[in-house]
């Protein structure tokens, strides 16, 4: 524990000025299943109301078997516990009786006297339903094992003394408590303080109420908080939600027209083909038509036209072809004078050289 020399100090201080109280109507010692029951009836209460509810359970019930088989609601009835722990008190304590019967075969604890300390000790912290202030209450009061009891009373008070730290929990308190207290001076101890929480019990009563009702403003306040957060992140993602949805559908609604821009194109290009195909199949169809009437045509000229007299053929004069002839007949000839000339003076040319 953080500080602890300081609180030790502190803590000494503070039990050296408290007194150990009046004593009050509580089982002997003993009687460990006694003890057991009424530190179950002291837990988080007050010593008076301890021993009324004890005194009361001892005329209602014949013995402690009769304690275990009742109800939570029915020992609440005979003990008139009307505390805000009431069923928790009574629930834990039904739970703890079973569990010894179970164990025992019977509602006694006589076969701890002839366990080793640490034995009991492990046997009595381990009971269904127990709770660290009967179970340190019980080791003191019948097996001489050092223990001071602790509950939130007494730990609001310390904590207000400034004895302990706040951040500690109740079985940590317990145990640090019976390390700086001597053994002897255990039960007088618990007593004392046990005198404090008496003196002091309607005060804490109502600081735990005013505790408690803060606390549940706060919790409202949390939840409400939550839920704002809630309705805001649903907000956020409703609102993400329907822009998406916006987005998709104008991505949808552009793809549409892109489509159908491309169905309009598609169609008029398919037009288009139609158009030139038929165009071509009727130009195809109409030429043999208009061959056939150019055909026609001609044929209607030919027919309608007049037709012209064959001219007589001229006979050849016998005259010009036999001069022809002669002529021809020159012109063969010419070539040999021309030799005979070149004969002669080729003779000629020798006689002058010689």
């Amino acid at each position: 524990m953080k500080n602890s020399t300081q609180y030790a100090k502190k803590m000494t201080t503070i039990l050296r000025k408290l007194s150990p109280g009046k004593p009050r109507r509580e089982p002997e010692r003993e009687d460990p299943i006694g003890v057991l029951v009424y530190s179950f009836m002291l837990w988080e209460s007050t010593s008076v109301k301890a021993s009324s509810a004890w005194t009361k359970l001892q005329g209602e019930l014949v013995d402690y078997n009769e304690l275990r088989v009742c109800t939570p609601d029915e020992l609440m009835v005979l003990s008139e516990d009307t505390s805000d722990e009431a069923h928790d008190r009574a629930t834990r304590l039904r739970a703890t009786m079973r569990d010894i019967y179970n164990r025992e075969h019977g509602i006694s604890l006589d076969s701890l006297k002839d366990m080793k300390r640490s034995e009991i000790r492990m046997y009595v912290e381990s009971l269904d339903g127990i709770v660290p202030f009967a179970a340190a209450r019980l080791l003191s009061c019948c097996f001489d094992i050092h223990g001071v009891p602790v509950d939130e009373q007494l730990k609001q008070l310390l904590v207000e003394s400034d004895a302990i730290d706040p951040a500690a929990a109740v079985d940590e308190i317990s145990g640090w408590l019976s390390r700086n207290i001597k053994s002897d001076d255990g039960v007088g101890a618990h007593r004392s303080f046990q005198a404090w929480v008496d003196q002091e019990s309607r005060r804490l009563k109502q600081a735990a109420e005013r505790r408690s009702i803060s606390d549940v403003r706060e919790r409202d306040e949390r939840i409400k908080m939550r839920r704002n957060e809630r309705t805001s992140a649903a907000k956020a993602r409703r609102i993400d939600r329907e822009e998406a949805a916006a987005r998709r559908l104008a991505k949808a609604e552009a793809s549409a027209r892109r489509s159908e821009a491309r169905e309009e194109s598609a169609a008029i290009a398919a037009a288009k083909a139609v158009a030139s195909k038929s165009s071509k199949a009727a130009a195809k169809k109409a030429a043999p038509k208009k061959k056939a009437a150019a055909k026609k045509k001609a044929a209607v000229k030919k027919k309608t036209a007049p037709k012209k007299k064959a001219a007589p053929k001229k006979k050849a004069a016998p005259k010009k072809k036999a001069a022809a002839k002669k002529k021809k007949a020159a012109v063969k000839k010419k070539p040999a004078a021309k030799k005979k000339a070149t004969s002669k003076k080729k003779s000629s040319g020798k006689k002058r050289r010689k």
